[in-house]
C-alpha cells in the first residue's frame, strides 16, 4: 500500500527525503482542488503556513491543480518576505492561525473564504480558524502532527460548519 520512489542517482538523497516527508500534502491538496474545480468556478486554497516546506509545496501543488486564486498565511513578515519572493501565493497575509478570527479576517481579507484550507503548522489551537476561513461545502486539510481531530470535530459543529475535514499524512 505504500508508494515508492526511486530516487535519480543525480539527486541528493537529504534534498529527496526532505520532500518525501511532506510529499502527502501537496498531493492531497491537488487532490482536493481538483474536485472542486470539477465542480465548476472559481477555487480559492488558503494555505496556513505557507512559507514552510510542506506548505509551499501545497501552494505550488494547488495552483498546479487549477486553483484560481492562492492564499499563503505566515505568522511573521519575514516569512512573507520569502513567500513573496518565491512567488508561490498570489496574496501572503500575516495572522496567528491560534487565532480564529484573525485567521478568518486574513483569508478574508485576501479574496477568502477559501474553497481548500490547508494547514500546515506545527503549533496546536488552529483548527477553528481554518474552519472559519474555508466556505461552506469548502474542504479543510489538517496536515498537522498538531491538530486536535477533537478540537477540529467539535468545533466545526458548534460552529455548524459545512466543510469536509481531511486527515494529512506523509511518506
Amino acid at each position: 500500500r505504500s508508494i515508492a520512489a526511486v530516487i535519480p542517482a543525480d539527486l541528493d538523497p537529504d534534498l529527496s527525503l526532505s520532500v518525501m516527508d511532506v510529499c502527502g500534502a501537496p498531493a492531497l491538496t491537488a487532490r482536493a482542488v481538483a474536485e472542486h474545480v470539477a465542480r465548476g468556478g472559481a477555487v480559492t486554497v488558503a494555505v496556513v503556513g505557507g512559507a514552510g516546506k510542506s506548505g509551499s509545496m501545497s501552494l505550488a501543488a494547488a495552483r498546479d491543480a487549477g486553483a484560481t486564486r492562492t492564499i499563503g498565511v505566515v505568522p511573521f513578515e519575514a516569512e512573507a518576505e520569502l513567500l513573496r519572493g518565491a512567488e508561490l501565493a498570489d496574496e501572503v497575509v500575516l495572522a496567528d492561525a491560534r487565532d480564529p478570527i484573525a485567521l478568518r479576517d486574513a483569508v478574508a481579507g485576501a479574496g477568502g473564504p477559501a474553497d481548500v484550507t490547508v494547514v500546515c503548522v506545527d503549533v496546536p489551537g488552529c483548527e477553528g480558524g481554518a474552519i472559519l476561513a474555508t466556505a461552506d461545502r469548502g474542504t479543510v486539510i489538517f496536515f498537522s502532527m498538531a491538530t486536535s481531530f477533537t478540537a477540529a470535530a467539535l468545533g466545526a459543529e458548534g460552529l455548524a460548519a459545512d466543510v469536509t475535514m481531511l486527515v494529512g499524512n506523509g511518506y
